[in-house]
Order: structure tokens, then sequence, then C-alpha cells
């Protein structure tokens, strides 16, 4: 019986093992691909191909790479660095993020950690056809992560009778890294971001009417870069305050849809989706709760 016992508690404690083993690997690769797919120089690979066992002891910078920052405006830079293990030093696999452009250091002093993973062994970094392959060992078992790099160019194709065209996976084909701001320009004159709502606080008020209808500064609607909405407040002839960014009135915590002309009841005025009811907030304009 005791036997037995100690038999399932050894079948138990491999199987941790290996689900804790494999989890870490899942981690590593999701978060390094989500990333490094969008990558658009690798720069500085070590020994490309070839297992990495020198120099014992001593951190060393495996590669950088450059990568656009969410949006696709700016640019940041990964430095990848690998201890290799010896004696009682723990090898370290490390990804340390630069928030620009910048030149790795040899060591991973600089930067935020990205991603760290230690007792890896045996580690090899290929890149060939435009992917990047990293063969490794991690708790005495190997690893594979391979992640395609298709926004790499490798330099102008030189063909007879045809004209220069840039060497990548695909001629003509980038993965870009946009959202909602992607478009915006620091030095546009124009108002707002897209993902810009009144729910939100975000939205800017570019004309405001006051309880006796005449205008509070500068009108500057015209400025909207993605247009722009009027909200239910003074009942003034002219309409009321606006803002700039996309319509959503009438839903939960937005702007009431202004019902018309008509002088009514100012909570008579707003008209919202079924289920809500127009109610004046503290700057007196309609909102739907």
């Amino acid at each position: 019986m005791k036997f037995i016992l100690l038999a399932f508690i050894f079948i138990f404690s491999s199987c941790k093992g290996l689900n804790e083993n494999k989890y870490a690997i899942a981690e590593m690769d999701l978060k390094i691909s989500e990333e490094w797919i969008y990558a658009e120089k690798l720069l500085k690979l070590k020994s490309n191909d070839v297992e990495l066992t020198r120099p014992p002891g001593f951190e060393q910078l495996v590669m950088e790479l450059v990568i656009p920052q969410k949006g696709g405006l700016t640019y940041k830079t990964h430095c990848v660095y690998y201890l290799v293990p010896y004696k009682e030093k723990v090898s370290n696999f490390k990804i340390q993020e630069l928030k620009d452009v910048d030149s790795c250091p040899d060591n991973s002093d600089k930067g935020i950690t990205f991603f760290t993973l230690n007792g890896m062994s045996n580690l090899k970094v290929t890149f060939t056809d435009f992917k990047l392959t990293m063969n490794f060992q991690y708790n005495k078992i190997k690893q594979k992560i391979e992640i395609p790099m298709p926004n790499i160019e490798a330099g102008v194709a030189h063909e007879k009778y045809h004209a220069l065209k840039e060497k990548r996976l695909m001629s003509g084909l980038k993965f870009l890294r946009l959202d909602d701001e992607s478009f915006d320009n620091s030095t546009n004159r124009y108002l707002g971001k897209l993902s810009d709502r009144f729910s939100k606080g975000s939205a800017i008020r570019c004309h405001q009417v006051d309880k006796d209808c005449n205008t509070v500064g500068e009108n500057r609607c015209v400025e909207c870069r993605y247009g722009w909405y009027e909200v239910v407040d003074f009942q003034c002839a002219q309409g009321g305050s606006k803002f700039c960014g996309q319509n959503h009135c009438g839903e939960k915590n937005e702007p009431a849809c202004p019902r018309g002309m008509k002088v009514v009841q100012l909570e008579e005025t707003g008209i919202c989706q079924s289920d809500l009811s127009p109610v004046v907030n503290g700057d007196k304009i309609l909102v739907c709760q």
C-alpha cells in the first residue's frame, strides 16, 4: 500500500511538472509572438543557427528587434539576452524593452523587463525565410518556438529586366499595428480622437451656449477631426452646445438625442433608448440613464 501511494505521488508530481513546463512555454510563445510578428528590423543576431554555449556564466546580447508601438506611429526596441549556465549560475533568458529606437547595451541593465525565463539551456536562434526559430531545452525537455516576421526587410532584389523590389516574405505585404489613434498627427490642428466618448469624459466641447443662449468662447466645431454632434441643454433657438466626435446619442450615459425645436419641458426635449430616461446632469445637459 505504501509503495502504491509513493508511486501515485511520483506520477502526480511528474504530471504537475509537465503542466507547469507546458504553461511557461505557452506563455512565452504567446507574449513574444504578439510583439515580434510586427518587427521591422532584426539586428545583431549572434551566431545564426548555432547553439550558444559560450561564454559560460556570462550574459550576452543575442539580438535586437525594432518593433512598432501600439498604433504604429512610434517604435521601440527589444533587446534579447541569454546567460549560458555554468556551475552554480542558472541560465537566464531575458527581453528588455527600450521605449524608443536605441542600440541595445551589452548587458540587461537598461530598459524595462518585458519577459524573463530561468532554467533555459541549449539555446539556438535561427532566422531564415522571414521566420525566427528558437530551439532550446527547458526542464530537460526540448522546446521550439517559431515566429513569422513578414515585416523584416532584407535589402533590394535585382532582377534583369525587372524593376527593383524589396526583399520580404511577400512583396507589398506588411502587418500594420493600428488602433483608434493610428491616424492622429501631433502637428494636426484638428480636435478629438476616434475613441473619444461623452460617457468617458474624453469628448471635447467645441461650442458652448449658456442659459441666455449666448455663445461662450469660440465655436471651433469646424476643427473637429471626426465631425461633431449637438446636445440638449438650454433649448436655444440656434441649438445646444456641441462636442467633437461620433454621435452616440440615446445610448447609456451619452447625451439624449434632440427631439426638435418645439418648446416643451426640458426632460421631454431629449430622446433615449427605450430602457433609458433623459436626466439633467451638472452641466444642464440631458444624459440618458
